[in-house]
Order: C-alpha cells, then structure tokens, then sequence
C-alpha cells in the first residue's frame, strides 16, 4: 500500500464515520445505534478493574462502566460516584470472606467476635442505622431450638475503609443465627438492608447486601 492510498483510506473511513452508524459483524446496524455489535458466538468484554483501580480513574465521566473484579459485577459511575448495576448481591461465604455492594463492604469476622463487620471501599461515610439479631439460645440440631431477638440503633456514625463491627458486642456462636440491620448512608443518600446468616464455626455463612434507595 502506497502513502497516497493509506490517506485515502484513513479519510474515506473518516467520513463514512461521520454520518453512518458503525457495525461490528453485521452490515445492516440499526438505525437507532451508532454502534452495533451482532454475534452469535461471543459477547462484549469491559475493562476489568479492582476497586483500587476503579476509584484511581481521574475526573470519571458519568455513565463510565467497569467490571469490578473484587465485587464481581459491573460497576458504573453516575456523576457522584461508582455504584453497582446489581440492587442486591449475596454469597456464601466463610469468615473473613468480603461481599460488596456500591461502595459498601461487609464480611463476617475473622477472629474476636463472630459478626458482621462494615467498611467501604473508598473515603468516610456517615451513617445511621439498627440492628435485629436472632440468637439461638443452644446448638438448634434438626429440630430446632428456642431464640431471642434484640438489637441496638445509631447515629450519625462515621465508616471508613478499615473493617470495624456493626455491633461490636454482639456474638453468633450457634448454627442458624441471625443478624440483620438497616442502614442509611447519610453521605451518598442511600439505604441498605444487610443479612447474615451464621452457619458452622465461623464459615458457610450467607451474607446478603440490598439497595433499598
């Protein structure tokens, strides 16, 4: 190919750029799209980032979307911030194991206090919230056993990027224990509702994580 074919290339590509939609595997892309992508074989791969690379993005433009390799779905950003495509998000998980949603993160504790415990991934939030936990009184076994429910509310809280409890008394020692709690972040104006349910020793615990707003 000589220089003057190349430029003519370049520009005739330049042009029809301009003024026709673009499609990939198809020569007919919809007239409402600009970019039409048709297979039958294979999909669209997005960026895949961590949650250190997703928030080092400078000056993100809203509507930006990611797929966020530590929580597991697509991420994008809205003006504010990065929230998840996902309302709700749960695992089965073992202690220490995270589970996250938007920009907050919970995991069952490691050591110390069998319980939930609350982070985010980036910056301080202010939260309000209340808990209600179910505690067997004994080992339940097959056939059940008797339970307590209780709980705790708070105020304007400050959370931050270091794990700490939701409620740092609180402990689930027996199978089938629960912990649920309500929470607004007053900072981004949304509200969550977290479940835990508490499985053997510490591990196959279920965590579930629900945008409410």
């Amino acid at each position: 190919m000589n220089q003057f074919t190349f430029i003519l290339g370049i520009f005739l590509w330049s042009s029809s750029s301009t003024f026709a939609q673009v499609g990939i595997g198809t020569t007919s892309p919809n007239n409402a799209a600009e970019l039409d992508i048709s297979s039958s074989t294979k999909g669209v791969l997005f960026p895949r980032l961590t949650n250190a690379q997703m928030t080092a993005i400078t000056s993100p433009a809203s509507g930006l979307q990611i797929y966020n390799t530590d929580a597991n779905c697509m991420y994008f950003y809205n003006g504010q911030q990065w929230v998840s495509t996902l309302n709700s998000i749960s695992a089965f998980v073992n202690a220490g194991d995270v589970v996250q949603l938007d920009n907050i993160k919970i995991r069952v504790a490691s050591s110390g206090n069998r319980s939930m415990q609350i982070a985010t991934v980036s910056g301080n939030i202010t939260t309000s919230a209340s808990t209600f936990n179910l505690y067997p009184s004994s080992n339940v076994g097959s056939t059940g056993g008797a339970g307590s429910e209780t709980g705790i509310g708070w105020a304007s809280t400050t959370v931050g990027t270091s794990f700490v409890y939701v409620q740092s008394a609180a402990h689930f020692p027996y199978y089938g224990s629960v912990q649920r709690f309500l929470m607004i972040d007053e900072t981004n104006r949304k509200s969550y509702r977290f479940t835990c349910i508490f499985g053997n020793g510490g591990n196959k615990n279920t965590i579930e994580i629900e945008r409410l707003f």
